[in-house]
């Protein structure tokens, strides 16, 4: 980024961060009783108006009301973020001229990297005995005449593209309208509250009303951003005639594809997006609000050309006092493939109805994220950012730890009804009868449980966590590209943490994208930690090989929950099929309820589907995977 300075002076606002300069008010001439008030009153004025006390600065001149005004307005129109004013040479007024202190300042001004140094006096003058500060704009800047100003002139550049795989935009620059809400002009607050919690507007009215409440009723609240078709066809109709709600149409990146994952813009008037964006960002900008938008927003935003000049009343430029040349916003490549987010959005249909449901869907040969969703699709990514017990497809790690510590697929492994530990009752799910002679591909096909905790003495308590760790990167700090929780399997403090962590219950924890990547992992034969934005991503966590020990067991383990487990549903899908089913208890209200997991692999493909409150996997989460590979 290039520059061009010159030496200006400018105003402080009473917010903005001050430094100091020693001695700032002290007077020359050091113990002379007679030392000039003029210099003294001069010396004050640039201490107040440095500390940002522009009122005490303003009545230390001959014009307090313009001063208060001039020293404000420039300090806005400058955007100073930090400034240094330092006093030097104070000359005596000779005949009918004035009395000068000169002062040399440095300025950090908003959107500008380097510090600017400036030049400039203060005229002091004495009337009726007093002396005084003779108000002009020559002290913000020489060639500032009183009827000029400060022209700020920013240019913003093409915001960059998010793309998919293939170089493909998946956001495109849409006309839309932005919404906000100014409290004091509220008429009807009841009417207003109930059209604005219609569904097009995607707004939770309760946190709303908080918002409200706690807000200067004088400052605009954004609200929402519709593409303006949607606003024409509806929202208009919805909001036509109910005080409060400011309209402004502009022109933002929005995406029909994978919306939670790319991402919205919104207006910069929200201050909390603002502080995500490039410093020289203002509030008319259009800023990330969400997902790739607000996590790669300096990058997609790039920065503003930037000039600072200073005009006379008829707007001629008489000093440019800075020029910075900005830079356009960068593309952002993505591993989303649109087509396979379609099927992935499309077999969300096949959930059980009423029922949130996520799905996510890997490369298993890279860990690049193909597609990922949700029903509904507002809100958290929960795809990503859940926390869920994974029940028994966490079996799949638990299987790798049996395996090293010498349990072979083909060892008898009966499956009782229910074991007890410590007074703990577990149990199997419901329609699972007893299997006395069964092998531990068996129970693995079948999802015993207390063949697992049986088998738990097998391993240490750290085991199940050094696994999930080392070997699936589970509980490891992902950077993927957006928020994402990356799993926990804790060490187990008792046998019953140890019996429920063995079938994914207790303290273990995981979202959909952790339980993908288990597949992937399995179906590859190598870790690849997911990601979205390959080249983005500086902290990934490197990829490694499966232990040879696991790796191909594991595989044909789940190859038999299809063959002949719990898996059937995707039985007749061509290809190389593995699936494990998981029914995850948790507790809400005192009651027990169940979530529902599948993760399988088709190929070189892996997925993984959690139905919140699904009765079992196999019956909630196995028509989406059927419905996706299908």
């Amino acid at each position: 980024m290039g520059s061009k300075m010159r030496r200006f002076p400018s105003a402080v606002p009473l917010a903005l961060s001050v430094v100091v300069v020693a001695a700032l008010t002290s007077c020359s001439g050091g113990g002379d009783e007679k030392k000039d008030t003029s210099e003294t009153t001069a010396r004050d004025f640039l201490t107040a108006w440095q500390s940002g006390d522009l009122p005490k600065a303003a009545n230390l001149t001959d014009n307090p009301t313009s001063a208060q005004q001039g020293l404000d307005t420039t300090g806005k129109q400058l955007g100073i973020v930090k400034a240094e004013y330092k006093p030097g040479a104070y000359t005596k007024g000779k005949d009918n001229a004035p009395a000068t202190l000169a002062y040399d300042a440095t300025l950090t001004l908003k959107g500008v990297a380097d510090p600017v140094k400036i030049a400039s006096t203060v005229p002091i003058v004495t009337k009726n005995g007093r002396t005084a500060v003779h108000w002009t704009q020559t002290i913000v800047h020489p060639q500032l005449a009183d009827n000029g100003k400060i022209k700020r002139d920013r240019s913003l550049p093409k915001r960059g593209e998010i793309l998919d795989r293939s170089g493909k935009a998946l956001a495109t620059s849409t006309p839309v309208v932005a919404l906000s809400l100014w409290p004091a002009k509220i008429t009807n607050a009841d009417a207003l509250y109930a059209a604005l919690a219609d569904p097009m507007f995607d707004l939770d009215v309760a946190k709303l009303k908080s918002r409200v409440a706690a807000a200067d009723p004088n400052q605009s609240l954004p609200l929402v951003t519709l593409r303006k078709d949607k606003w024409d066809g509806g929202g208009q109709v919805k909001l036509a005639g109910l005080g409060g709600i400011q309209v402004k149409e502009g022109v933002q990146q929005t995406s029909d594809v994978a919306k939670q994952i790319v991402g919205t813009v919104a207006s910069g008037d929200n201050a909390d997006l603002l502080k995500n964006a490039d410093p020289s960002a203002s509030s008319a900008d259009s800023v990330g609000a969400s997902g790739l938008q607000y996590r790669y927003e300096k990058k997609l935003a790039g920065t503003a050309d930037l000039k600072i000049t200073i005009v006379d009343a008829g707007g001629s430029e008489k000093a440019s006092l800075v020029d910075v040349k900005g830079k356009p916003g960068q593309p952002l490549k993505t591993t989303l493939d649109p087509g396979t987010q379609k099927q992935a959005e499309d077999a969300l249909k096949s959930a059980p109805g009423g029922l949130n449901a996520s799905i996510v869907v890997l490369d298993a040969k890279t860990g690049g994220i193909m597609g990922a969703a949700n029903t509904p699709n507002t809100g958290d990514n929960r795809a990503f950012t859940g926390r869920y017990p994974p029940g028994s497809t966490f079996k799949t790690v638990s299987s790798g730890a049996l395996l090293k510590a010498g349990v072979k697929p083909t060892d008898k492994v009966p499956c009782e009804n229910t074991l007890v530990v410590n007074g703990q009752t577990f149990k199997n799910y419901d329609g699972l009868q007893p299997m006395p002679d069964a092998l531990f591909q068996d129970d693995f096909a079948k999802s015993c449980n207390t063949a697992f905790i049986g088998n738990r003495a097998k391993i240490d308590n750290d085991t199940l966590n050094k696994l999930a760790g080392e070997q699936f990167g589970i509980g490891a700090k992902w950077d993927v590209g957006t928020v994402t929780f990356d799993g926990s399997a804790p060490v187990a403090t008792s046998e019953n943490d140890k019996a429920a962590s063995m079938i994914g219950q207790g303290r273990v924890l995981a979202s959909p994208l952790v339980m993908a990547s288990v597949a992937a992992t399995i179906a590859s034969g190598k870790f690849n930690q997911p990601v979205l934005a390959p080249d983005d991503v500086p902290g990934r966590v490197p990829s490694h090989d499966l232990d040879p020990a696991i790796a191909g067991q594991l595989k044909t383990l789940m190859q038999g929950v299809v063959a002949n487990g719990s898996g059937k549903i995707l039985q007749g899908i061509p290809g190389t099929v593995g699936a494990k089913t998981g029914t995850a208890e948790f507790d809400e209200k005192g009651e027990t309820l169940t979530h529902g997991w599948m993760i399988a692999f088709k190929d070189d493909i892996a997925v993984a589907v959690l139905v919140e409150k699904g009765k079992s996997g196999g019956s909630a989460a196995g028509p989406v995977v059927k419905a996706f590979f299908g």
